[in-house]
């Protein structure tokens, strides 16, 4: 983190005050979250954790990883891995500011080379709350924010000078299956700004954007890639093919069988096409 732990405070404040009127991702809902669960993520302002610990399953310059599960999401995506903290809210545990902040530094101490917060953006007051703390303690280890790749610049720019790395996921290159699949309208153009910003802050360099690749092309990966492309061509572009139909993917033919070699081919093939220049496929 480059901020000091009085700016980081600073920033924290700032954050807070956008749960009134909400921005803090693309769906900009402007709903009051601060008189409890509102918008499309449906929360309030409180944070509530799934589970953390030092993790070695991300891409190889990442780990170990100090994971920390945020639960809830602003997306609502039909085949989620993780629906049962992200989507039903299953087993999460509230979270407070100091609480965060003591188990940032315990992962530090375990050996994590960062703190990776997965699915963080529509919480991102109280994260910033808990990294404030943990800074006055010393804290210190990079920042990676693992997100779905429909932020709003307003919520970027509050990382400005905190976040390390960017992980964001480029899910889609398809506005209409955007919004069949995850809900979400004009996924794309916020996904081109999302990009473009998280590039002007950390650079390419410091850069890995994530494509699940999802069965009979309806990601549109050629699109995705172009896009990406179009931002910066040196980002690392990660293809992943571990895709399965979980949660309620059965009720979409498209997406309700997992993904075959040809496919994930084909979305390697649209990312060099594209002249992405560093291509990963499942983080190899």
């Amino acid at each position: 983190m480059k901020l000091s732990p009085r700016e980081i405070h600073a920033r924290a404040a700032e954050a807070r005050a956008h749960y009134a009127r909400c921005d803090l991702c693309a769906h900009l809902c402007r709903v009051d979250r601060t008189n409890g669960p509102a918008g499309a993520c449906q929360e309030g302002d409180g944070l509530f954790l799934a589970g953390a610990g030092v993790h070695f399953g991300e891409e190889p310059r990442l780990v170990p990883s100090g994971l920390i599960l945020v639960g809830g999401c602003n997306l609502a995506c039909e085949s989620c891995e993780t629906y049962e903290f992200s989507l039903e809210r299953r087993g999460l545990r509230k979270t407070s500011p100091a609480e965060l902040a003591s188990l940032l530094i315990d992962l530090a101490a375990k050996g994590a080379k960062n703190a990776n917060f997965v699915t963080p953006t529509h919480v991102l007051p109280a994260i910033l709350e808990g990294l404030a703390i943990a800074a006055d303690h010393g804290f210190s280890l990079p920042v990676v924010w693992n997100c779905g790749g429909y932020e709003s610049v307003e919520a970027l720019r509050l990382l400005e000078g905190i976040v390390s790395i960017y992980l964001p996921d480029a899910k889609y290159g398809d506005d209409a299956a955007a919004f069949e699949l995850s809900g979400c309208k004009s996924y794309t153009a916020a996904l081109r700004e999302s990009l473009a910003e998280m590039v002007r802050q950390v650079g390419a360099e410091n850069m890995i954007v994530r494509h699940l690749v999802l069965p009979g092309g309806v990601a549109s990966p050629e699109k995705v890639m172009r896009l990406i492309a179009e931002v910066s061509r040196e980002v690392v572009v990660n293809v992943m093919s571990q895709y399965r139909p979980v949660y309620r993917a059965a009720r979409f033919p498209v997406i309700a069988r997992g993904v075959d070699r040809d496919e994930v081919d084909a979305a390697v093939a649209a990312a060099n096409d594209a002249g992405l220049r560093n291509v990963l496929v499942d983080g190899i």
